[in-house]
């Protein structure tokens, strides 16, 4: 990992628990951020996609950053061996199962205690991303 001395990234420990290498750059040197400007500039481009495609407002931008890095780390690159950012850091290969299209449409269960027997059973809504530990 690589930074400009922002206080955010003053997670040493954490970074050496996980075996993060942190490395400090000047604060006014963006050329030695090469790599990491790319990098952002390749996930709000894709994000950028997905909402002009999906037809969704700019101001659900944050969704559609962490879909594109969930994106990113399912995709099996070629720079650590064919295997996935997930498949590394969680030591099996990740599920495909669960990929849905961002801005699709999707329905949301409802709950059986809030309804009567002839209500919906579920609401219409709009695919926006994943929640950690749900399906």
């Amino acid at each position: 990992m690589h930074s400009i001395n922002g206080l955010e990234f003053f997670l040493k420990d954490l970074f050496s628990s996980k075996g993060i290498l942190h490395q400090i750059s000047c604060v006014t040197t963006r050329q030695q951020n090469g790599r990491v400007e790319r990098k952002h500039q390749h996930i709000v481009n894709v994000a950028q996609a997905l909402l002009f495609q999906s037809h969704i407002p700019n101001y659900f931008w944050s969704y559609a950053i962490k879909h594109v890095v969930f994106l990113i780390n399912h995709v099996p690159s070629p720079i650590i061996g064919n295997k996935t950012p997930f498949e590394l850091l969680h030591n099996h290969s990740p599920n495909f199962d669960m990929i849905k299209v961002f801005g699709c449409l999707c329905y949301a269960s409802t709950y059986a205690i809030h309804r009567h027997k002839f209500d919906p059973r579920s609401k219409r809504g709009v695919f926006l991303g994943f929640q950690n530990g749900m399906k």
